[in-house]
Parts: C-alpha cells; sequence; structure tokens
C-alpha cells in the first residue's frame, strides 16, 4: 500500500482567488452571450420591419386597384343615371306640352261654346 501524499494546502486567499477568476469568465461569457443576442435582435428588428413596410406597400397597392375599380363603377353608375334623368326630362317635357295643349284647348272650346251661346 502506498501512503498518500501530503497535498498543498489551500489558502483561502487561493480559494478566492480561483473563485474570482472564474467568476470574471462567467462575466465574460454572460457579455459575448448578450452581445450577440443584441445583434440577433437587431438583425430580427429589421427583417420584422422590412416585412412590415414590403406588407404596407403591397397593402396600399390593393387599396389603390379597389379605389380605381370603384372609382370606375361609380363613374359608370353615374353617367347611367345621367342617361336616365335625361330620358326622364324629355319624356316629362313631352307630356307637359301634350297636358298644357289640352288645358289651352279645353278653354278655347269652353270660350267658343259660351260665345255661341251667348
Amino acid at each position: 500500500m502506498s501512503t498518500p501524499q501530503p497535498s498543498p494546502e489551500l489558502t483561502t486567499r487561493d480559494v478566492l482567488q480561483q473563485i474570482d477568476h472564474r467568476l470574471s469568465l462567467l462575466e465574460t461569457d454572460v457579455r459575448e452571450n448578450h452581445t450577440k443576442i443584441e445583434a440577433k435582435i437587431d438583425a430580427l428588428d429589421s427583417k420584422f420591419e422590412a416585412k412590415i413596410d414590403a406588407f404596407d406597400r403591397k397593402f396600399e397597392g390593393k387599396i389603390d386597384a379597389l379605389d380605381r375599380k370603384f372609382e370606375g363603377k361609380i363613374d359608370a353608375l353615374d353617367s347611367k343615371v345621367e342617361v336616365e334623368i335625361r330620358e326622364l326630362r324629355r319624356e316629362f317635357n313631352g307630356k307637359f306640352n301634350l297636358v298644357i295643349g289640352l288645358v289651352i284647348t279645353s278653354w278655347l272650346s269652353m270660350m267658343g261654346t259660351l260665345l255661341f251661346k251667348l
């Protein structure tokens, strides 16, 4: 059997220095990870902004297309309404002239009857 060899004893100072060294390594790792995470977040943020901008342009294009389509349909409906209004005015004017003619003819007939009866 071999006899155990005496190991050098660690002092409190040695233990604290070792803990300090390990903590500084952990701090370095945390800083590196923090920097990497910030870089990834910035990349995701710019990617997200680019996608939102693309969606916004696409959405505005679709809205503009719908607006033009809507305006075209309104213009077509407006011209149809104007044509119908012109037709109604023409028809109304013709009937109005007919009614005025009938009223004047009736009045002349009545006056002629009264004049010949007296």
